[in-house]
């Protein structure tokens, strides 16, 4: 009986990765539980009753703890260059309108100001990415 619950549980999972809402990922564990239970060569109804308290216990205890601990670092989450947008360079060579460098997230980038000139040394703010340029000011 313990492999119907492991078929269970592994189909919940392949369900979890196309929703990705925590909901049958808890319902994975407490299949497991359950699993467990019928190891252990208790019958149906305690298999149940394992998978019961176990889905009850994770839905309302280990869930919204994951579901935090997501929108912390979740889909909102700014990545590649977009994260660049509104970060702080420093200036490694003068900075006009059609070319300078910055040090950006530790790396050298080409750049190019919003239209003031700007000098070595200097913080600047990232404005956009164009390609391979730091559009700064």
């Amino acid at each position: 009986m313990s492999a119907i619950w492991f078929i269970a549980a592994g189909a919940l999972l392949l369900i979890e990765l196309l929703t990705a809402d925590l909901l049958f990922a808890s319902l994975a564990i407490s299949a497991l539980a359950a699993a467990g239970v019928a190891g252990l060569g208790f019958d149906f109804v305690w298999q149940g009753i394992a998978f019961g308290v176990t889905a009850a216990l994770s839905l309302t205890l280990l869930r919204p703890i994951a579901l935090r601990a997501f929108k912390k670092t979740g889909a909102d989450s700014k990545t590649g260059m977009d994260a660049l947008i509104g970060a702080e360079a420093i200036a490694i060579t003068d900075v006009d309108k059609h070319q300078g460098q910055v040090k950006l997230a530790g790396e050298v980038w080409s750049a190019r100001s919003t239209g003031i000139k700007l000098i070595s040394g200097q913080t600047v703010k990232v404005k956009k990415i164009d390609g391979a340029t730091a559009i700064v000011e």
